[in-house]
Protein backbone atom coordinates (compact mmCIF):
# COMPACT_ATOMS: atom_id res chain seq x y z
CA UNK A 1 0.00 0.00 0.00
CA UNK A 2 1.36 3.38 -0.97
CA UNK A 3 1.70 6.13 1.60
CA UNK A 4 0.17 9.60 1.32
CA UNK A 5 2.05 11.75 -1.16
CA UNK A 6 3.29 15.24 -0.53
CA UNK A 7 1.48 18.33 -1.72
CA UNK A 8 4.27 18.80 -4.26
CA UNK A 9 3.53 15.48 -5.98
CA UNK A 10 -0.15 16.34 -6.38
CA UNK A 11 0.61 19.87 -7.53
CA UNK A 12 3.15 18.65 -10.10
CA UNK A 13 0.55 16.18 -11.43
CA UNK A 14 -2.01 18.95 -11.90
CA UNK A 15 0.58 21.13 -13.64
CA UNK A 16 2.11 18.44 -15.84
CA UNK A 17 -0.96 16.79 -17.41
CA UNK A 18 -3.74 18.21 -19.56
CA UNK A 19 -6.62 15.69 -19.68
CA UNK A 20 -8.43 15.00 -16.41
CA UNK A 21 -11.46 12.98 -15.37
CA UNK A 22 -12.90 13.65 -11.93
CA UNK A 23 -15.15 11.37 -9.89
CA UNK A 24 -16.43 10.94 -6.35
CA UNK A 25 -18.15 8.36 -4.18
CA UNK A 26 -21.53 6.72 -4.68
CA UNK A 27 -24.54 8.72 -3.45
CA UNK A 28 -22.44 11.91 -3.34
CA UNK A 29 -22.98 14.40 -0.53
CA UNK A 30 -22.20 18.12 -0.43
CA UNK A 31 -18.49 17.64 0.20
CA UNK A 32 -18.14 15.21 -2.71
CA UNK A 33 -20.16 17.34 -5.14
CA UNK A 34 -18.58 20.62 -4.01
CA UNK A 35 -15.03 19.26 -4.18
CA UNK A 36 -15.60 17.68 -7.60
CA UNK A 37 -17.10 20.86 -9.02
CA UNK A 38 -14.59 23.28 -7.49
CA UNK A 39 -11.54 21.34 -8.69
CA UNK A 40 -13.03 20.63 -12.11
CA UNK A 41 -14.07 24.21 -12.81
CA UNK A 42 -10.72 25.56 -11.66
CA UNK A 43 -8.78 23.10 -13.83
CA UNK A 44 -10.89 24.17 -16.81
CA UNK A 45 -10.17 27.82 -16.14
CA UNK A 46 -6.47 26.89 -15.98
CA UNK A 47 -6.73 25.60 -19.56
CA UNK A 48 -7.08 21.87 -18.89
CA UNK A 49 -9.47 19.44 -20.60
CA UNK A 50 -11.76 18.19 -17.84
CA UNK A 51 -14.75 15.90 -17.41
CA UNK A 52 -16.59 15.78 -14.10
CA UNK A 53 -18.47 12.47 -14.02
CA UNK A 54 -21.71 11.85 -12.10
CA UNK A 55 -23.03 8.58 -13.59
CA UNK A 56 -26.31 8.81 -11.66
CA UNK A 57 -26.91 12.42 -12.64
CA UNK A 58 -26.91 15.60 -10.57
CA UNK A 59 -28.41 15.14 -7.09
CA UNK A 60 -31.55 17.24 -6.73
CA UNK A 61 -30.22 19.03 -3.64
CA UNK A 62 -27.19 20.44 -5.47
CA UNK A 63 -28.72 21.43 -8.80
CA UNK A 64 -28.54 25.08 -7.70
CA UNK A 65 -24.74 25.18 -7.74
CA UNK A 66 -23.30 27.36 -10.54
CA UNK A 67 -21.53 25.22 -13.14
CA UNK A 68 -23.10 21.94 -12.00
CA UNK A 69 -24.68 21.45 -15.45
CA UNK A 70 -21.16 21.00 -16.84
CA UNK A 71 -20.98 17.59 -15.17
CA UNK A 72 -21.70 14.58 -17.39
CA UNK A 73 -22.95 11.05 -16.82
CA UNK A 74 -20.66 9.27 -19.30
CA UNK A 75 -17.05 9.91 -20.36
CA UNK A 76 -16.22 11.12 -23.87
CA UNK A 77 -12.41 10.93 -23.85
CA UNK A 78 -9.54 8.93 -22.35
CA UNK A 79 -7.91 10.92 -19.55
CA UNK A 80 -4.26 11.09 -18.63
CA UNK A 81 -5.26 11.48 -14.98
CA UNK A 82 -8.27 10.32 -12.97
CA UNK A 83 -8.85 12.26 -9.74
CA UNK A 84 -11.00 10.75 -7.01
CA UNK A 85 -12.31 13.26 -4.46
CA UNK A 86 -13.89 12.50 -1.09
CA UNK A 87 -13.89 8.72 -1.64
CA UNK A 88 -12.35 6.37 0.92
CA UNK A 89 -12.30 3.17 -1.15
CA UNK A 90 -11.62 2.36 -4.80
CA UNK A 91 -14.75 0.20 -4.86
CA UNK A 92 -16.96 3.20 -4.03
CA UNK A 93 -15.53 5.44 -6.74
CA UNK A 94 -18.44 6.32 -9.01
CA UNK A 95 -16.73 6.04 -12.41
CA UNK A 96 -17.30 3.71 -15.40
CA UNK A 97 -14.65 1.01 -15.84
CA UNK A 98 -13.84 2.12 -19.39
CA UNK A 99 -12.20 5.27 -18.05
CA UNK A 100 -9.34 3.10 -16.77
CA UNK A 101 -8.78 1.27 -20.07
CA UNK A 102 -5.93 3.61 -21.01
CA UNK A 103 -4.32 3.15 -17.58
CA UNK A 104 -4.46 6.78 -16.43
CA UNK A 105 -2.68 7.96 -13.32
CA UNK A 106 -5.04 7.70 -10.34
CA UNK A 107 -4.95 10.54 -7.82
CA UNK A 108 -6.77 10.11 -4.50
CA UNK A 109 -7.74 13.30 -2.59
CA UNK A 110 -9.69 12.71 0.59
CA UNK A 111 -10.06 13.36 4.32
CA UNK A 112 -11.68 10.13 5.55
CA UNK A 113 -9.66 8.41 8.27
CA UNK A 114 -10.70 5.06 6.76
CA UNK A 115 -9.18 5.87 3.34
CA UNK A 116 -7.01 2.96 2.17
CA UNK A 117 -4.68 5.06 -0.08
CA UNK A 118 -5.82 3.36 -3.28
CA UNK A 119 -4.32 5.95 -5.61
CA UNK A 120 -0.96 6.00 -7.29
CA UNK A 121 -0.76 9.53 -5.92
CA UNK A 122 -2.48 10.13 -2.58
CA UNK A 123 -3.35 13.27 -0.68
CA UNK A 124 -5.27 11.94 2.32
CA UNK A 125 -5.54 14.31 5.29
CA UNK A 126 -7.82 12.98 8.04
CA UNK A 127 -7.21 16.13 10.06
CA UNK A 128 -9.04 18.19 7.43
CA UNK A 129 -12.67 18.97 8.23
CA UNK A 130 -13.74 18.37 4.63
CA UNK A 131 -12.23 17.39 1.31
CA UNK A 132 -13.32 20.85 0.17
CA UNK A 133 -10.83 22.30 2.65
CA UNK A 134 -8.05 20.32 0.94
CA UNK A 135 -9.21 21.43 -2.52
CA UNK A 136 -9.19 25.08 -1.41
CA UNK A 137 -5.60 24.76 -0.19
CA UNK A 138 -4.61 22.87 -3.34
CA UNK A 139 -5.98 25.58 -5.63
CA UNK A 140 -4.13 28.23 -3.66
CA UNK A 141 -0.86 26.27 -3.75
CA UNK A 142 -1.27 25.79 -7.52
CA UNK A 143 -2.26 29.45 -7.99
CA UNK A 144 -5.27 28.14 -9.92
CA UNK A 145 -8.36 30.32 -10.41
CA UNK A 146 -11.18 30.72 -7.91
CA UNK A 147 -14.30 32.62 -8.94
CA UNK A 148 -17.80 32.91 -7.46
CA UNK A 149 -18.94 29.55 -8.87
CA UNK A 150 -15.87 27.76 -7.52
CA UNK A 151 -16.23 29.58 -4.19
CA UNK A 152 -19.88 28.48 -3.92
CA UNK A 153 -18.83 24.86 -4.49
CA UNK A 154 -16.03 25.09 -1.93
CA UNK A 155 -18.30 26.73 0.66
CA UNK A 156 -20.96 24.05 0.11
CA UNK A 157 -18.36 21.29 0.51
CA UNK A 158 -17.02 22.68 3.78
CA UNK A 159 -20.36 23.78 5.22
CA UNK A 160 -22.14 20.47 4.64
CA UNK A 161 -19.38 18.33 6.14
CA UNK A 162 -19.27 20.52 9.25
CA UNK A 163 -23.05 20.56 9.62
CA UNK A 164 -23.00 24.21 8.63
CA UNK A 165 -20.35 24.81 11.27
CA UNK A 166 -22.16 22.97 14.09
CA UNK A 167 -20.11 19.74 14.30
CA UNK A 168 -17.00 19.16 16.38
CA UNK A 169 -14.81 19.23 13.25
CA UNK A 170 -15.51 22.96 12.89
CA UNK A 171 -12.14 24.63 13.37
CA UNK A 172 -10.86 28.16 13.25
CA UNK A 173 -9.21 27.35 9.94
CA UNK A 174 -12.44 26.27 8.20
CA UNK A 175 -14.28 29.27 9.61
CA UNK A 176 -11.52 31.47 8.23
CA UNK A 177 -11.76 29.81 4.80
CA UNK A 178 -15.54 30.21 4.79
CA UNK A 179 -15.21 33.88 5.71
CA UNK A 180 -12.72 34.43 2.88
CA UNK A 181 -15.02 32.76 0.35
CA UNK A 182 -17.94 34.92 1.45
CA UNK A 183 -15.93 38.14 1.60
CA UNK A 184 -13.85 37.74 -1.55
CA UNK A 185 -16.45 36.21 -3.89
CA UNK A 186 -19.75 37.60 -2.54
CA UNK A 187 -21.45 34.22 -2.13
CA UNK A 188 -24.55 33.94 0.06
CA UNK A 189 -24.33 31.53 3.03
CA UNK A 190 -28.05 31.93 3.73
CA UNK A 191 -29.05 30.97 0.20
CA UNK A 192 -26.78 27.93 0.21
CA UNK A 193 -28.11 26.79 3.60
CA UNK A 194 -31.68 27.28 2.40
CA UNK A 195 -31.17 25.27 -0.77
CA UNK A 196 -29.29 22.44 0.95
CA UNK A 197 -31.27 22.04 4.18
CA UNK A 198 -34.56 23.90 3.97
CA UNK A 199 -36.06 22.79 0.66
CA UNK A 200 -37.75 19.40 0.76
CA UNK A 201 -40.51 17.78 -1.26
CA UNK A 202 -43.90 17.31 0.35
CA UNK A 203 -43.55 13.53 -0.06
CA UNK A 204 -40.23 13.49 1.82
CA UNK A 205 -41.81 15.26 4.79
CA UNK A 206 -44.70 12.79 4.83
CA UNK A 207 -42.22 9.93 4.66
CA UNK A 208 -40.24 11.46 7.53
CA UNK A 209 -43.38 11.26 9.65
CA UNK A 210 -43.64 7.52 9.06
CA UNK A 211 -39.93 6.97 9.71
CA UNK A 212 -40.09 8.94 12.97
CA UNK A 213 -42.93 6.70 14.11
CA UNK A 214 -40.37 3.84 14.21
CA UNK A 215 -37.96 5.75 16.46
CA UNK A 216 -36.87 3.82 19.56
CA UNK A 217 -34.35 4.31 22.34
CA UNK A 218 -32.32 1.75 24.27
CA UNK A 219 -32.99 0.90 27.90
CA UNK A 220 -29.83 2.72 28.96
CA UNK A 221 -30.88 5.66 26.76
CA UNK A 222 -27.41 5.85 25.20
CA UNK A 223 -28.40 4.91 21.64
CA UNK A 224 -31.49 5.21 19.50
CA UNK A 225 -32.58 3.96 16.10
CA UNK A 226 -35.27 4.07 13.45
CA UNK A 227 -35.81 2.40 10.10
CA UNK A 228 -37.09 2.79 6.56
CA UNK A 229 -38.63 -0.29 4.97
CA UNK A 230 -39.14 -1.14 1.30
CA UNK A 231 -42.87 -0.82 1.86
CA UNK A 232 -42.42 2.78 3.04
CA UNK A 233 -40.13 3.61 0.11
CA UNK A 234 -42.69 2.27 -2.38
CA UNK A 235 -45.47 4.31 -0.79
CA UNK A 236 -43.81 7.65 -1.58
CA UNK A 237 -41.98 9.00 -4.61
CA UNK A 238 -38.94 10.37 -2.83
CA UNK A 239 -35.39 10.80 -4.08
CA UNK A 240 -33.08 8.80 -1.83
CA UNK A 241 -30.88 11.85 -1.27
CA UNK A 242 -33.83 13.51 0.49
CA UNK A 243 -33.75 10.95 3.30
CA UNK A 244 -30.03 11.17 4.09
CA UNK A 245 -30.47 13.68 6.91
CA UNK A 246 -33.26 11.75 8.62
CA UNK A 247 -30.59 10.04 10.75
CA UNK A 248 -29.86 13.30 12.56
CA UNK A 249 -33.13 12.97 14.47
CA UNK A 250 -31.84 9.85 16.21
CA UNK A 251 -28.82 11.69 17.53
CA UNK A 252 -30.69 14.81 18.61
CA UNK A 253 -32.27 13.13 21.66
CA UNK A 254 -30.84 14.37 24.96
CA UNK A 255 -28.44 11.81 26.44
CA UNK A 256 -28.16 9.68 23.30
CA UNK A 257 -24.57 9.02 22.23
CA UNK A 258 -25.15 6.98 19.06
CA UNK A 259 -27.99 7.22 16.54
CA UNK A 260 -28.69 4.71 13.77
CA UNK A 261 -30.91 4.80 10.72
CA UNK A 262 -31.59 1.46 8.99
CA UNK A 263 -32.63 1.72 5.33
CA UNK A 264 -33.86 -1.38 3.52
CA UNK A 265 -32.43 -0.71 0.07
CA UNK A 266 -33.27 -4.19 -1.24
CA UNK A 267 -35.06 -7.18 0.33
CA UNK A 268 -31.64 -8.57 1.30
CA UNK A 269 -29.54 -5.44 1.87
CA UNK A 270 -29.72 -2.78 4.56
CA UNK A 271 -27.79 0.47 4.55
CA UNK A 272 -27.02 1.87 8.00
CA UNK A 273 -26.21 5.49 8.78
CA UNK A 274 -24.40 6.10 12.08
CA UNK A 275 -24.18 9.37 14.00
CA UNK A 276 -22.58 10.16 17.35
CA UNK A 277 -21.68 12.89 19.76
CA UNK A 278 -18.23 13.52 21.22
CA UNK A 279 -17.98 10.29 23.21
CA UNK A 280 -18.06 7.67 20.42
CA UNK A 281 -16.12 7.15 17.20
CA UNK A 282 -18.79 5.57 14.99
CA UNK A 283 -16.38 5.08 12.08
CA UNK A 284 -14.84 2.24 14.09
CA UNK A 285 -18.24 0.80 14.99
CA UNK A 286 -19.31 0.87 11.34
CA UNK A 287 -15.99 -0.73 10.38
CA UNK A 288 -17.05 -3.83 12.33
CA UNK A 289 -19.66 -4.28 9.57
CA UNK A 290 -17.36 -3.42 6.68
CA UNK A 291 -18.12 0.29 6.61
CA UNK A 292 -16.36 3.45 7.64
CA UNK A 293 -16.47 7.22 7.48
CA UNK A 294 -15.90 9.90 10.09
CA UNK A 295 -15.73 9.83 13.86
CA UNK A 296 -19.17 11.44 14.15
CA UNK A 297 -20.79 10.22 10.91
CA UNK A 298 -20.29 6.86 9.26
CA UNK A 299 -22.08 4.24 7.20
CA UNK A 300 -22.12 0.61 6.17
CA UNK A 301 -24.21 -1.88 4.20
CA UNK A 302 -25.13 -5.28 5.60
CA UNK A 303 -26.63 -8.22 3.72
CA UNK A 304 -29.77 -9.70 5.20
CA UNK A 305 -33.38 -8.87 5.93
CA UNK A 306 -34.24 -5.64 7.72
CA UNK A 307 -35.29 -7.45 10.89
CA UNK A 308 -32.20 -9.68 10.95
CA UNK A 309 -29.76 -6.84 10.32
CA UNK A 310 -31.37 -4.64 12.95
CA UNK A 311 -31.20 -7.47 15.49
CA UNK A 312 -27.52 -8.13 14.71
CA UNK A 313 -26.40 -4.50 14.83
CA UNK A 314 -28.42 -3.59 17.91
CA UNK A 315 -27.08 -6.66 19.73
CA UNK A 316 -23.54 -5.58 18.85
CA UNK A 317 -24.23 -2.06 20.08
CA UNK A 318 -25.83 -3.30 23.30
CA UNK A 319 -22.78 -5.44 24.05
CA UNK A 320 -20.50 -2.54 23.21
CA UNK A 321 -22.15 -0.23 25.71
CA UNK A 322 -22.18 -2.95 28.36
CA UNK A 323 -18.42 -3.36 27.91
CA UNK A 324 -17.86 0.41 27.93
CA UNK A 325 -20.00 1.55 30.80
CA UNK A 326 -18.05 4.66 31.82
CA UNK A 327 -19.72 8.03 31.34
CA UNK A 328 -17.47 9.14 28.46
CA UNK A 329 -16.05 6.31 26.38
CA UNK A 330 -13.09 5.94 24.09
CA UNK A 331 -14.48 3.64 21.41
CA UNK A 332 -12.86 0.20 21.02
CA UNK A 333 -9.63 1.16 22.77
Amino acid sequence: MSLPSSWDQVISTLKKYNRFTLGCHLNPDGDAIGSLLALGLSLEKAGKQVEMILPEGIPLTFQFLPGIQQTVEQPTFHPEVVISVDCAERGRLQLPDEIFASEPLLVNIDHHISNDHFGQVNLVLPEASATGQIIFALLEKCAYPIDSAIASALYTAIATDTGFFRYSNTTGEVLSIAARLVEDYQISPSQIAERVYEERSFASIRLLGEVLSTLQISGNQRYSWMYLSQEMIEKYEVEMEEIENYVNYTNSIRGVEVGLFFKEMKPDEVKISWRSKASVDVSRLAAHFGGGGHMRAAGCSVKGSLSAVMAEVLSFLRNYFEENSQERIDVLR
